[in-house]
């Protein structure tokens, strides 16, 4: 039998609220990052939330309102009853932002990065420099050189928490400033964008990998004499 569509008194057809049947699904950063809710997304099932993308100002994470230009982006990769987690899988500077940085008479100097970090996590880093006069190509050369040397340097040394809180938080580029101002002089260092291209693993810490180890070691019952009696006499 033919199923028959709901109809108004009038013949047309009857408009279904599709928000109605959709439940809201609040979006936590992960535990690096605070574990702070930063918004909530709709859907009818669970399954249909997990691989979407949240932005959120680190301005709002931070408090911080110079950072207000910052944009950091996490994927949903779990749910849990009405709650979803997420990874970091990077971030960028408005468009904006970089242009008012420009100036007439200096050298924007950029490098695309791909690295590494100690716990597998593999990200590709886009920095800038400017300086404060115009550079020559020489000197160019040598800043990109040693702003690559740094990046690396610094992802490899560092966990995937530690290495994103360099980025956005200006450790790293610091560290890019203090070291290319004794090749030329600097202005400003920009870690502009990243993108998470692989995911690794935590690295478990010592305690935790005891606690493993005691969980799957087997317990050995300890028979005494007199338990050994006892199961004899019950043979007997």
């Amino acid at each position: 039998m033919a199923k028959i569509r709901a109809r108004s008194s009038k013949g047309k057809r009857v408009a279904r609220d599709t928000w109605k049947t959709k439940s809201w699904y609040n979006i936590y950063t992960p535990q690096s990052f605070g574990g702070d809710l930063i918004g909530q997304t709709p859907a009818n099932d669970p399954s249909n939330v997990i691989g979407r993308v949240a932005e959120v100002s680190l301005k709002d994470l931070t408090n911080d309102h110079s950072k207000h230009m910052v944009r950091m982006y996490f994927k949903i990769d779990g749910v849990s009853g009405n709650n979803a987690t997420t990874q970091f899988v990077g971030h960028d500077t408005t468009r904006e932002y970089l242009k008012s940085l420009i100036r007439r008479r200096r050298s924007k100097i950029t490098t695309i990065t791909d690295v590494k970090t100690k716990d597998g996590y593999k990200i590709r880093v886009k920095a800038m420099v400017l300086t404060a006069v115009r550079a020559r190509d020489c000197h160019k050369r040598d800043i990109r050189k040693k702003m690559e040397e740094i990046i690396r340097e610094t992802a490899k040394n560092q966990t995937f928490p530690e290495f994103v809180q360099a980025m956005l938080l200006g450790g790293l580029g610091s560290k890019i400033f203090g070291e290319c101002k004794k090749i030329f002089p600097m202005k400003r260092v920009e870690i502009y964008k990243s993108e998470v291209l692989e995911f690794g693993k935590p690295i478990e810490t010592p305690e935790q990998e005891n606690k493993e180890e005691t969980s799957e070691s087997p317990v050995e019952e300890e028979i005494t004499e007199e338990c050994a009696e006892m199961k004899i006499e019950s043979k007997e």
